[in-house]
């Protein structure tokens, strides 16, 4: 007894190790790693028989906790006093009860019900073969789970007793479907009282299509798909209501006015459900999910959750954890700061506390990738109509200028005349032309400076075309098309796209006129091709074919002027604001004609000033269609304030703008601290102090910056793929100035890293546009959950850069260069305390999304990749924080290593997800873009600089007060 009772202790020690832990951490995140990708291939239903749902997943979560709750013990936490750190961990625990309370008690389902109606039945998400019987003219159903899906077929013989005997159901065969009309197919076998059939069922065929057949003297029906739950209740849609941004296609807000019926009680309740905005009854929760195309019917997603109470605790307890955790004297947190005390490094402990408030607590990455994707989608099908006039010219005849007004015939040898007084003599007229409100195709209100920007930048890929302002070239396109469409001015950069064209290969633009010869559009067939083709499969050749036939299209919407929607309904019937054209076509006589001369009129006026230097009648056309606008549209005209900050923004590009300034000062300052480091001096010299100064500085700057935009946008500006970039970059900024002031080094890193951030930005792919917010982000969550997780990224994207650098002085160690120890020692101690604040970010910004998720749509956690690589990335985090218990990992050479190496799950948490797996965050819709040739030479540089950095990796770790 006595021997089992040491082997059974000896098991217990072995198990509730870290060395255990790690292995299951790896297996852990591995696990989700390789389901992601299986979901992004094969779908969701695979990637949940594969993994997510099946008994050895819900064993490894077992066995991190069992491991968890071992460690906890056998570390005696709560005996060292180390409640923080204990609270925190045992969190971990709680959720996971919550979490297995919910896997396996809790249920989600939709609701559909049409206006007028009402419905008490549900569909499961999950799916299952339903057994209609009819006997006696009453319809008896039986059923059981199926995991059917095209790469997991689990196989299932059920009997089930039915009256005198027994009815068995049989798999044979699944054939999936061949293309998106088509259905998945099931063959199964259905024997009863001896006599059998074969059978092929219609996933979700639904009721009125199942085909009964008789089997043993009875009449059976089967069913594949969601299965039907009728509630105790029921609920009646008296009304769905669905805002658009004005006068567009873009839903700003939807709502379902219902009404509950309960037969126990003859009283009707009156509820209104809309996104954010839940129903709760009779222990099932209601959220408003979607609506019905003709927009008479609403879609609800429906949740009963018993789990929800124990994880909300668990969530709690766990960020109640973290945030004491900074501030325990016996915390590993502080006992760093101490050390950096030692170090005569001072840290701003005092700011701790108001940068987790004022950077709004910042969460999972859960919905900032869907903004950009739904606001794009949107952008598509709200420009659908003008496009399709434009592949029409393409393939009938080149598209000319407005034939209704009367423009001022201009010689083509006088172009170069026309752009040189179009520098000289507009640049007043077209700034108060630019500031005209002008509606975009999503519905936003703002100035036509803001508008002639974009289509700029579309067209030439720069400022300063030709010398021009944005207004100046913009209107100068739409008063003069015939001539502007002679000049080289559309981006391109293939030499084998400028050989089909038929220009010059040192050409870096080409005209309108170029694309077209014979009323054909060159572009159409090499258009077609590549269109075919999925992103991944498209080269450099198919890329800038479509992106060139972007720029014709935006060109020729500046040409005819139907991206000039500045007149407002003169009616005050709708909140659609027309483009000349349309006013002319749809307004009443008198008033079409009245337009008709007010264009004709600027036209002619626009003219004259360029000739004589005269623009008063031009600004008087100005002035009257601003009154026409502040006349029949001021509901919905930005406050004059907007409007200047809004071109302000415009002109002065200050994002952009930044990005030198930050690398180059990091850069400098790098430099200056390392010379000194090397020659053995002090570093906290007056260069380093005004190179600090003004890098802070910059942090301001990018501050105000941030503010302005948040307040032209009219909500928080982390709402898509650019704003989140921009706002890394000021976390990283804020993380050197702020929380590692007195280290140069520190800082350095994180001026270049916010640089670098800033660059991204700006990069072809990203775009920078203000754009409306979708129904589900306009919630307090947006500033509460996206600003924490985005900002995590600015902390440990830092840690990447402390590690690198740590590597390379680790390069450069030598008993010549004392000073080389002491600083590695100091950026290890950074390094780790950048990395708590980021994965204490990361891990309650992403469990802080769960909430936003659960109270928007029902759900606190869907496996989406997004969401799923954040957990990854928290276990990686994990991993380089707790290497230290390892034997040989406490040591600054391996945590450097590790730091750099874990900032590639955060590169897949935020790009990889978005543009190679499909999800509710991602671009790409699971057609993955080629992976970029600089990510090779990015790896092979990491391994190279960790191979060179072993050979003197040999320092200890610094001990702690």
């Amino acid at each position: 007894m006595h021997i089992a009772q040491k082997l059974i202790k000896s098991v217990i020690e072995g198990f509730c190790n870290f060395w255990v832990t790690i292995v299951l951490l790896i297996a852990y995140g591995s696990a989700c790693g390789v389901a992601t990708f299986v979901e992004n291939d094969y779908g969701t239903p695979s990637a949940k028989a594969l993994v997510y749902s099946t008994q050895w997943f819900d064993l490894l979560h077992l066995l991190l906790v069992l491991n968890l709750i071992g460690v906890l013990f056998f570390s005696r936490a709560l005996q060292r006093k180390k409640y923080a750190s204990f609270l925190f961990h045992f969190s971990l625990v709680v959720i996971f009860i919550g979490a297995a309370i919910t896997r396996y008690y809790g249920f989600e389902g939709v609701m559909h019900i049409r206006e007028g109606e009402q419905s008490n039945t549900i569909e499961s998400q999950d799916e299952f073969i339903t057994i209609l019987a009819k006997v006696d003219e009453k319809l008896y159903r039986a059923f059981f789970p199926t995991t059917i899906t095209p790469l997991v077929q689990k196989r299932f013989q059920q009997n089930l007793p039915f009256e005198d005997g027994n009815l068995e159901v049989q798999y044979v065969d699944f054939i999936p479907a061949k293309d998106k009309i088509d259905a998945d197919r099931l063959k199964v076998k259905v024997s009863f009282k001896g006599e059998s059939k074969e059978l092929e069922i219609v996933k979700n065929a639904g009721l009125e299509k199942v085909m009964p057949f008789m089997l043993g003297g009875k009449k059976f029906a089967l069913e594949w798909g969601s299965r039907t739950i009728v509630l105790p209740f029921s609920i009646a849609l008296k009304d769905f209501q669905l805002e658009r941004y004005a006068g567009s296609m873009s839903p700003s807000s939807y709502a379902s006015e219902v009404a509950i019926m309960d037969p126990l009680n003859d009283e009707e309740k009156p509820y209104r459900i809309y996104m954010n905005n839940v129903l709760d009854y009779g222990g099932y929760r209601f959220f408003q999910s979607s609506y019905d195309m003709d927009e008479q019917g609403t879609i609800l997603s429906v949740n009963r959750d018993l789990g929800k109470i124990p994880t909300y605790i668990g969530y709690a307890m766990l960020t109640f954890g973290l945030l004491w955790a900074m501030f325990a004297k016996n915390g590993r947190f502080y006992r760093l700061g101490q050390y950096l005390k030692t170090q005569n490094l001072i840290l701003a402990f005092a700011f701790c506390f108001g940068i987790l408030n004022t950077i709004p607590l910042q969460a999972t990455p859960q919905m900032i990738n869907q903004q950009t994707q739904e606001n794009q989608q949107v952008k598509k099908e709200a420009e659908i109509d003008k496009t399709e006039q434009v592949k029409k010219s393409h393939s009938t005849q080149n598209p000319h200028n407005n034939e209704m007004f009367e423009i001022p015939p201009i010689t083509t040898e006088s172009i170069l005349d026309l752009i040189k007084n179009l520098k000289e003599k507009s640049d007043a007229h077209t700034q108060k032309f630019g500031r005209l409100i002008v509606q975009d195709f999503g519905g936003r209100m703002k100035p036509l400076d803001t508008l002639a920007m974009e289509y700029v930048h579309k067209m030439t890929k720069k400022d300063g075309f030709l010398g021009l302002n944005n207004m100046e070239l913009f209107v100068g396109m739409m008063v003069y098309p015939n001539e502007f469409k002679k000049v080289k001015m559309l981006a391109l950069s293939t030499p084998k796209l400028k050989e089909i064209i038929g220009v010059n290969k040192s050409e870096k633009y080409v005209a309108f006129e170029d694309l077209f010869a014979n009323n054909t559009y060159k572009l159409t067939n090499f258009l077609e091709e590549a269109n075919r083709k999925k992103p991944a499969m498209r080269d450099k050749f198919d890329k800038d074919v479509i992106s060139l036939d972007e720029r014709v299209n935006a060109a020729y919407l500046v040409y005819t002027a139907q991206n000039l929607k500045i007149l407002p309904d003169f009616s005050k019937e709708s909140d659609k604001w027309f483009t000349p054209s349309e006013a002319i076509a749809s307004f009443d006589k008198e008033n079409a004609e009245q337009l008709q001369k007010l264009f004709s009129a600027y036209f002619n006026s626009f003219h004259f000033g360029l000739v004589e230097n005269n623009w008063e009648n031009a600004d008087l056309v100005v002035e009257a269609l601003n009154g026409i606008q502040n006349k029949f549209g001021s509901d919905l005209i930005p406050p004059k304030l907007q409007i200047d900050l809004e071109i302000f923004l415009n002109h002065y590009n200050l994002f952009e703008n930044l990005m030198p300034l930050y690398i180059c000062f990091g850069i400098l300052l790098f430099t200056i601290v390392l010379v000194q480091i090397f020659r053995h001096k002090s570093v906290d010299i007056l260069p380093s102090r005004i190179v600090h100064w003004i890098i802070a500085l910059l942090v301001l700057t990018h501050t105000i910056a941030l503010g302005l935009r948040w307040y032209v946008g009219g909500h928080a500006p982390w709402s898509n793929a650019y704003e989140s970039m921009i706002y890394i970059a000021w976390a990283a900024g804020i993380s050197g100035v702020v929380f590692f002031k007195k280290s140069y080094l520190a800082q350095s890193m994180a001026s270049f890293l916010a640089g670098i951030s800033l660059f991204v930005a700006h990069l072809g792919f990203m775009d920078p546009q203000i754009g409306n917010l979708v129904p589900v982000l306009k919630s307090y969550w947006l500033n509460i959950h996206v600003s924490i997780i985005t900002a995590s990224y600015g902390f440990l994207g830092l840690c990447f850069m402390l590690g690198a650098l740590t590597l390379v002085l680790f390069i450069f160690r030598s008993p010549k260069y004392p000073e080389l120890d002491r600083t590695i020692l100091t950026l290890h101690t950074i390094n780790e305390m950048a990395m708590i604040l980021g994965l204490a970010m990361l891990t309650v910004g992403n469990f802080l999304g769960g909430v936003w998720a659960n109270e928007s749509w029902g759900r606190y956690w869907g496996w989406d990749p997004k969401e799923t690589w954040a957990l990854i990335s928290i276990v990686v985090y994990a991993i380089v924080l707790h290497i230290r218990f390892i034997p040989k990992g406490n040591n600054p050479y391996v945590f450097a290593t590790l730091s750099v190496v874990a900032f590639y799950s955060i590169l897949m948490t935020y790009f990889g997800v978005n543009f190679y797996l499909s999800g509710l965050h991602s671009y790409a819709a699971g057609d993955p873009l080629p992976i970029p040739v600089f990510l090779y030479y990015f790896v092979a540089i990491t391994i190279l600089l960790i191979v060179l950095a072993a050979r003197k990796g040999d320092l200890p770790a610094p001990k702690l007060p």
